[in-house]
């Protein structure tokens, strides 16, 4: 690899953890919104979204980490196969309807955090190898 292309993945890395930061206020402000409506409709008394909105509660970080659960949810439920639904399950009730809407406000926001993330761990270590 040349030192022009190692330039290349530098910038695309750095680019990539400005806009990681992006989806960070949607996600704790409207996105949050809708993740605990979600929250709502879909918390069993032993699933993992129930217990996660106890302990975290609604300061920023709570929110956050319990939109990741939802996302993670939302995941799991989406993926064919008896395996996905009975994680999902663990979670909360995944045969509960949720609107579109909901679902997107939580999934794309957390979705291109993580591919952001994904990409700065990728160019950091392409940088590194060379």
């Amino acid at each position: 690899m040349t030192d022009d292309s190692l330039v290349i993945v530098a910038y695309i890395g750095f680019a990539s953890l400005f806009l990681g930061l992006i989806p960070l206020p949607i996600i704790v402000t409207i996105g949050f919104r809708y993740a605990a409506l979600i929250e709502d409709r879909v918390a069993t008394d032993s699933g993992g979204i129930e217990a996660a909105r106890m302990f975290w509660q609604g300061r920023v970080v709570g929110r956050f980490f319990r939109s990741s659960n939802v996302f993670a949810y939302l995941v799991l439920r989406s993926f064919p196969g008896s395996f996905f639904k009975q994680r999902a399950s663990l979670l909360g009730n995944p045969n509960v309807p949720i609107p579109r809407l909901w679902q997107a406000w939580v999934v794309i926001p957390v979705l291109f955090l993580y591919l952001m993330v994904g990409s700065v761990l990728i160019a950091s270590a392409i940088t590194k190898m060379l």
